[in-house]
């Protein structure tokens, strides 16, 4: 019985030093380039941006890579962007499509690239390949080519600067601007 009760006791004094001991940790050192790995990736993203407690715009895509600590800060989205403004009903008043896209933190400039189709309240088409958005600045600006389906016509030309909403526009250098009769040619979509 003494035999069972010393091997007890060293046992249990033994669990007690073993709790007491520092627990040893294994860490692996790994340099992370900031400008290639992103702080957070997400996929088949839907989100909504409010304004006064108001929803206001929709942002749907299927890949968001974050680099908060690049430098620039900055978001990519790689496999395209849709981003729409919304009514109260959420439904789409207008919207921007695009192949892929960038967001510079910084200076709140958005780069929207391949593909790009905006589509405005009014129902008016533009088309390009490349086009930034300054939120700051309330501004959309190119230097690309540029196709502009309005009520009744059509222009086409180099370089283009526009408000948020489109509705007050310049284009650099006008290529052609043709007529349109919507009952021989429906707009499509």
């Amino acid at each position: 019985m003494n035999f069972l009760r010393t091997l007890l006791a060293i046992s249990l004094a033994s669990l007690l030093l073993m709790g007491c001991k520092d627990e040893v940790k294994n860490v692996v050192s790994h340099d992370v380039n900031p400008e290639k790995v992103p702080t957070m990736i997400s996929r088949d993203v839907q989100t909504v941006v409010s304004d006064s407690g108001k929803v206001r715009y929709r942002i749907t895509t299927p890949l968001w890579q974050m680099f908060e600590n690049a430098e620039p800060p900055h978001w990519i989205f790689p496999k395209g962007v849709l981003a729409e403004e919304v009514d109260k009903k959420f439904k789409p008043v207008s919207t921007i499509r695009c192949d892929s896209a960038y967001y510079n933190e910084l200076t709140k400039v958005w780069s929207l690239n391949g593909n790009v189709r905006i589509t405005n309240a009014q129902n008016e088409v533009i088309l390009t390949n490349h086009m930034f958005w300054d939120q700051d600045r309330h501004k959309l600006y190119s230097d690309s080519f540029i196709h502009i389906e309005r009520e009744a016509r059509v222009i086409e030309g180099y370089g283009y600067e526009s408000n948020e909403d489109f509705t007050t526009y310049k284009i650099n250098k006008v290529m052609a601007i043709f007529p349109i009769d919507e009952n021989k040619f429906p707009r499509g979509e």
